[in-house]
């Protein structure tokens, strides 16, 4: 599937087959010129080729609950330039970088200039196995001139010609290339942002402590040694508010949860062991962020 468009005219049209092929997004149109183009590539690997001029791609809180399991987006820049941002980190894309990003939480990219990148899913499951989560560095590009870049790059723009590639030929593409990348997305130890330091710490606390219901601005503020004006500025920073970022990882581990049980468990032990409280408002949180119920998923989640 691809489209081609030209002007500010075809916007929509556009954005909405970015829609169709990436996911739910919004997008700003950038200055007074404005071109794009997207297509599924790679066989049975979820990869798409995009060309952007003018304007910017991005997702808000609620275009990630629209979005179903939130996985990471690994972004090759092919041609031209782009800005991503995520998480407070900021990095400038020129041919031959590479980006992870988090579609858990809020990012954003910018196109001025024509660039082509090409985009490739890399299942969560893939990113915990591999990689510690905890330590991921998202919005900060593997420079072109590293090694593993250039390897990186060369195995997906080889995968991307390959229309016939089967799941098995597509999960081994995967994992190759989450370990690939392993050494040049650690967090570094040192952090010269103070608001980031907190975000960090916060977000780790928040899952060692997912169950406990009463999960509160005052409780992660005083476990992290922050106040909690400084802990509302921190998630502030990263464009998604605490509350929104606990509610998202709840969800998320317990989707995690019921596929890792292959359905075989109560829902009401999730709720509690997630903190939820009560069935009726983990129902509603549920299915607004994956489209489904949590019964209806756990028996996709079930053996056939």
């Amino acid at each position: 599937m691809s489209l081609r468009t030209g002007g500010t005219d075809d916007f929509d049209r556009w954005i909405s087959n970015i829609n169709d092929i990436c996911g739910p997004f919004l997008a700003n149109p950038v200055g007074d010129e404005f071109s794009g183009s997207v297509e599924k590539v790679g066989g049975s690997l979820d990869m798409s080729r995009v060309s952007i001029r003018g304007a910017d791609l991005y997702r808000t809180p609620k275009e990630i609950q629209k979005s179903g399991v939130p996985d990471f987006f690994c972004v090759f820049q092919i041609q031209g330039c782009s800005l991503v941002e995520q998480v407070g980190n900021r990095s400038s894309l020129t041919p031959g970088d590479i980006v992870l990003v988090d579609s858990a939480l809020p990012f954003r990219f910018s196109y001025q200039k024509l660039a082509q990148q090409i985009s490739l899913i890399l299942p969560r499951q893939i990113i915990e196995r591999i990689l510690n989560l905890s330590k991921v560095e998202l919005g900060v590009k593997i420079p072109a001139d590293s090694h593993i870049a250039r390897f990186a790059t060369k195995l997906v723009l080889e995968a991307s010609r390959h229309e016939n590639l089967d799941i098995e030929e597509g999960a081994a593409i995967l994992d190759s290339l989450a370990t690939l990348i392993k050494p040049s997305v650690l967090k570094s130890v040192h952090s010269t942002e103070p608001y980031d330091k907190i975000f960090r710490a916060a977000s780790e606390f928040v899952k060692n402590n997912i169950g406990e219901p009463g999960l509160n601005a005052s409780m992660v503020a005083n476990s992290v040694g922050t106040s909690v004006r400084s802990l509302h500025r921190a998630f502030a920073g990263n464009s998604i508010t605490l509350s929104e970022y606990v509610k998202a990882q709840r969800l998320e581990m317990c989707a995690d949860y019921i596929r890792a049980n292959s359905g075989r468990l109560s829902l009401t032990e999730v709720v509690y062991r997630f903190g939820f409280g009560s069935s009726s408002y983990f129902s509603t949180a549920f299915k607004g962020r994956f489209g489904m119920t949590p019964s209806d998923f756990r028996k996709r989640c079930s053996p056939s």
